[in-house]
């Protein structure tokens, strides 16, 4: 048997996590000089409190949330752009991943607009993506721009060594997305900033659901905005680089024309002008679902203190339901104790659906193997599962992926039909345990309603229905009557990563 792990091998590994011991492991706040800011309050109406002042004049913004569900990639990054677009004072920006492609420049290149005229742009990302340093410290240099990291690697250029020697910390990420203009309106759910999510030049095309909100639930995102931003594990951008750079006129014009960001924005297929719910924003003619709402959220010093408060209250919530659950969840992995207690919830009465990726449209093959691992035990216990399909239409406006692979990514709840949950938390334990997380749980039922409808009426085209028959998984198409009795549309290598993920003890990271 050939010597993998020889001892040849070993001692340059053993070597670097030696002297990576030697490297500071954290940043120490003590050091140096942050500012702390906080929502800005407007004196006098801004032009999007005007815009929904006919859907607010019937409601009460101190008890009830309104919303918009942006459940296209077309609306969902247009709506963005609309509303940095109509910016008067702040913009607050809030995301796990903000991507360097077409959808990241375009929404960068309005926020540096906005700056531009006078708007104060606060940008909170977490560090686990490989971002440019030295780019984001010229977008930060401009007096209206501050870019903070949460919880950043210490060793900039070398994040491997950093996550060895520094496993414990950089483990835990903030996973939290929320996009808020003039503290009025925000924009939070399941999509990052990246072409997948918006549906534009990516080989895999996500399903995602955003809410865009006005009242109360917004207060509650400012709020929270506010405790990531000023706690200790958001660091300025300033901080992570002993370089000083700072941009020119010369650089933005030439990133500008580089990319044809003008062009893109101002016609075609990125004219957020053309977006019915723009037109509707401006006539004053938008219409919202209202109801009773939360925002339920992680605190940022969930790492330290090993505390969910968003799982704590999105728990209570769960089982105060009576009738039916629909969970859907992109990378789901229930554990031991999570699957007893959706059997007991079908014991007790209720009717549970569980929607998640199947192997081929999952784009983390890790999550599935485990997750398949109670399958079973879930199906045999009553509950409806169901995995999407890797060729599953997508409710789109546009499409410019030419993708030949559509995943679920949508994180959402339907409760008894009369409530919903939107955010960014999967039912794994990477988000109950080591990421940040948030989202909104509002009581509406006619949108409630509505979704689960759609839902029974679109999932038997779009996804297989798991069963069990003489101890064996099956996958049963409804549209075309198919058995099958092999993962669909999955590769034998594919299979064999999931499965072999499915025994190595890595549960607790998924």
């Amino acid at each position: 048997m050939p010597n993998f792990l020889s001892i040849k091998n070993l001692f340059p590994l053993m070597l670097i996590v030696i002297l990576s011991g030697c490297v500071s492991s954290s940043i120490d706040p003590s050091r140096y000089e942050k500012t702390t800011s906080y929502t800005l309050i407007n004196a006098e109406p801004t032009r999007l409190d005007q815009y929904f002042e006919r859907e607010v004049a019937s409601h009460s913004l101190t008890k009830e949330t309104g919303f918009y569900p942006l459940d296209k990639g077309h609306d969902a990054l247009l709506a963005r752009l609309a509303i940095i677009e109509t910016a008067q004072s702040s913009i607050d920006v809030q995301y796990y991943i903000f991507r360097d492609d077409t959808a990241g420049n375009l929404i960068a290149w309005r926020l540096f607009e906005a700056a531009e005229r006078g708007v104060r742009v606060r940008v909170l990302l977490d560090d686990m993506q490989n971002y440019d340093d030295k780019d984001l410290l010229r977008f930060s240099s401009h007096p209206n721009i501050d870019v903070r990291m949460f919880n950043p690697h210490h060793l900039r250029t070398a994040r491997g060594l950093a996550m060895l020697s520094d496993f414990e910390r950089l483990n835990h990420r903030m996973h939290n997305k929320s996009l808020t203009v003039d503290g009025v309106v925000s924009i939070i759910g399941g999509r990052n900033v990246g072409n997948e999510y918006y549906s534009i030049e990516s080989n895999v095309e996500f399903a995602d659901l955003d809410l865009l909100m006005v009242g109360k639930s917004v207060r509650q995102v400012n709020r929270q905005y506010d405790l990531y931003w000023n706690s200790d594990y958001s660091i300025p951008i300033e901080w992570l680089t002993n370089d000083q750079l700072q941009y020119t006129d010369a650089d933005v014009d030439a990133w500008v024309q580089a990319l044809g960001l003008k062009e893109k924005f101002s016609g075609g297929a990125h004219d957020f002008s053309k977006l019915p719910l723009y037109s509707d924003l401006l006539n004053g003619t938008i219409e919202l679902y209202w109801g009773e709402g939360d925002l339920l959220y992680d605190l940022p010093d969930k790492p330290d203190s090993k505390q969910s408060t968003l799982i704590d209250s999105l728990g209570a919530v769960i089982n105060a339901g009576k009738t039916s659950l629909v969970l859907i969840s992109p990378y789901f992995v229930p554990t031991e104790s999570g699957v007893k207690e959706f059997v007991k919830a079908v014991e007790d009465g209720r009717e549970v659906i569980i929607i998640t990726n199947s192997l081929a449209s999952n784009d983390v093959f890790a999550v599935h193997g485990w997750y398949a691992k109670y399958r079973k035990d879930l199906v045999k216990g009553g509950v409806q599962l169901w995995e999407v399909k890797s060729n599953a239409e997508i409710k789109k406006n546009w499409s410019l992926t030419g993708s030949s692979r559509s995943s679920l990514h949508t994180k959402a709840i339907v409760i008894d039909k009369r409530k919903i949950f939107v955010g960014s938390m999967n039912w794994d334990p990477r988000s109950a345990d080591l990421n940040t997380e948030m989202g909104v749980v509002i009581e509406q039922p006619e949108y409630a309603n509505k979704v689960y409808l759609e839902i029974m009426k679109e999932i038997p085209s779009t996804a297989y229905q798991i069963e069990v028959v003489d101890g064996d998984i099956i996958w049963v198409d409804h549209s075309t009557g198919e058995r099958l009795t092999t993962e669909p549309d999955a590769s034998i290598w594919r299979r064999f990563g999931a499965w072999f993920s499915g025994i190595l003890p890595i549960e607790e990271q998924l």
